[in-house]
């Protein structure tokens, strides 16, 4: 990766961004090993992000990934339908799994749309399953 490339992003982001460069997607060996050497704080860093958790595709619009944005939204308002014919907790179970999916898979979209320059559909592209 070109550190031109990077630079007008935060430290942050510039972390993010050199650990997926240097240790690929998250579904790959080389990542799972060198993820679990993180400290705990550099592990939350690479791989959540607490905007998401919160504000989901309105977050993802902010990063100008406005094709995973409609996306998420789309599924969102399918889940929503679906929980409505539901018992309460089961609705907000699947809220919070929601949620918590967005924020575990935010960073390394956010990767591949402005360093690889991936503009595709799939905001779970390189995840863990």
């Amino acid at each position: 990766m070109d550190s031109n490339t990077t630079s007008q992003f935060s430290p942050k982001w510039q972390f993010r961004f050199n650990f997926f460069d240097t240790y690929g997607a998250p579904n790959t060996p080389a990542f799972k090993a060198a993820y679990k050497e993180l400290p705990f704080g550099q592990k939350i860093k690479v791989n959540f992000n607490f905007f998401a958790l919160f504000f989901s595709w309105i977050y993802l619009l902010i990063l100008g990934m406005w094709r995973k944005a409609l996306t998420i939204l789309g599924i969102t308002i399918v889940l929503m339908i679906l929980v409505s014919f539901m018992p309460d907790v089961v609705g907000r179970g699947v809220g919070i799994a929601w949620s918590l999916l967005i924020a575990l898979t935010t960073n390394y979209s956010y990767y591949l749309e402005k360093v690889k320059g991936d503009t595709s559909w799939n905001p779970f592209a390189g995840m863990r399953w």
